[in-house]
């Protein structure tokens, strides 16, 4: 019956597109949720002074300090993120609209180890303490590191605003990650 194979893959095909939409519906609503929690926790109050807050330094001052020119992959209402190499040291930086949106971001972020050069809603990454301490001297910031943990097992500690690994300050280039685990029960670390 060649009209009961027809209508069996229709309906495959209907079943498949009905899955993909759910997943996205799925998707909207938990991402939507992340976003409503946020913006429930801003008042009318703080709204005008969000809005007027000036301006942060920008991912081309930054860039600029660095003595590079920024290549920009990601650009949304809450950030802008990039990066560039000055000789053999490449930077990751991010620029967010808000203090809370920096802070969120660094936390995860620091999970994964790494050192942070920080400022008023702006973070930059590199591979060494040295290059950050040099940066710090242009842009002003502090310093903070992450997790001694590292990163991803067979490759080298640390992560930048990217999500792409970089070395841990003071670990060996091309280093692997070695050491005993608590199976996420707390403690060890």
């Amino acid at each position: 019956m060649p009209s009961t194979d027809r209508r069996t893959r229709r309906i495959r095909r209907i079943r498949s597109s009905l899955t993909a939409v759910a997943a996205v519906c799925v998707t909207t609503l938990l991402c939507g949720g992340c976003s409503s929690k946020a913006a429930a926790q801003h008042t009318s109050a703080e709204a005008p002074a969000t809005a007027a807050a000036a301006p942060g330094t920008s991912l081309e001052q930054i860039a600029t300090a660095i003595g590079c020119t920024a290549e920009v992959n990601v650009e949304v209402e809450e950030l802008r993120q990039g990066g560039c190499q000055a000789g053999q040291v490449v930077y990751r930086m991010a620029t967010f609209t808000a203090e809370q949106g920096l802070r969120s971001w660094l936390t995860e972020a620091q999970m994964y180890g790494g050192l942070y050069l920080v400022g008023d809603r702006w973070v930059v990454t590199a591979p060494t303490e040295e290059a950050l301490t040099t940066l710090r001297g242009r842009l002003g910031g502090s310093l903070e590191t992450g997790d001694t943990h590292g990163g991803a097992h067979g490759g080298t500690a640390g992560a930048t605003p990217g999500g792409t690994a970089g070395a841990t300050p003071g670990a060996t280039p091309g280093a692997t990650h070695e050491g005993e685990h608590d199976g996420g029960q707390g403690g060890g670390h």
